[in-house]
């Protein structure tokens, strides 16, 4: 395996991936300046708008790559847990890692995992 590609791959993927996040938490953002959210309703929507961003890098570096697929989505959904999670520790959550942190770090890897199949196999005939 080519691991200067590969690695180049799961950057861009990551990169992609928080980019897509960025914008869709911005808007939803620009969304709650008008109209209230409920806590229960804005947590639902954070999980959502996170696997669209982790889905969308996954494809794309799966894309990239050009194969294995299911490898690059790995490492692209461990490393943006990692981002996530040190973004949340720096803006003031707690650096506890309990049982929320390790569903939302499988998630993610999961997530990574099958979009990764994924992103190899779209647009094949």
């Amino acid at each position: 395996m080519d691991w200067k590609n590969y690695f180049s791959c799961v950057l861009k993927g990551l990169i992609g991936s928080i980019a897509v996040t960025v914008i869709l938490t911005a808007i939803l953002s620009l969304f709650m300046t008008f109209v209230e959210i409920s806590e229960s309703m804005f947590s639902g929507l954070y999980v959502v708008i996170t696997s669209l961003g982790l889905v969308f890098g996954t494809i794309l570096a799966a894309k990239l790559h050009g194969k294995n697929g299911w490898l690059v989505g790995l490492a692209v959904g461990v490393f943006f847990y990692i981002a996530l999670y040190i973004t949340g520790v720096l803006l003031g959550a707690s650096s506890k890692f309990g049982l929320y942190e390790l569903i939302r770090f499988a998630l993610c890897v999961i997530v990574g995992f099958l979009s990764g199949m994924l992103g190899i196999n779209i647009g094949e005939s």
